[in-house]
């Protein structure tokens, strides 16, 4: 059995099978990966630094020690999940008890 390629037909107004027309040059999400998004209405960094390219983006966020949301994927549900665990009462309260059990004992003698 061969996979068949269906396109949506404007004019029958339905879907149809085989190749569909190309793309025109300004379609699609090729903005995503060029320097349009910054050409097209370049912004003002805190300093007064106009970014409109990706590459001036990277140098000045290297620049200033600074990153970009996505860099954290991931980590904001994990920390979600262990805030949630704190006030559910599911993480270790015995373990918590001893640390500051020993800290209290630490202070006291001086």
């Amino acid at each position: 059995m061969s996979r068949s390629t269906w396109h949506y037909d404007e004019k029958l107004g339905r879907m149809v099978e085989g190749p569909g027309t190309p793309r025109s040059a300004g379609s699609g999400d090729g903005w995503r990966f060029s320097d349009r998004v910054y050409s097209g209405k370049p912004f003002k960094a805190h300093d007064g630094t106009v970014i409109d390219s990706r590459r001036k983006h990277r140098e000045y966020m290297r620049r200033h020690n600074l990153t970009t949301m996505d860099d954290y994927r991931g980590s904001w549900d994990r920390a979600a999940k262990q805030r949630e665990a704190v006030y559910t009462g599911q993480h270790d309260r015995a373990a918590r008890r001893e640390a500051v059990a020993r800290a209290m004992e630490k202070f006291s003698r001086g």
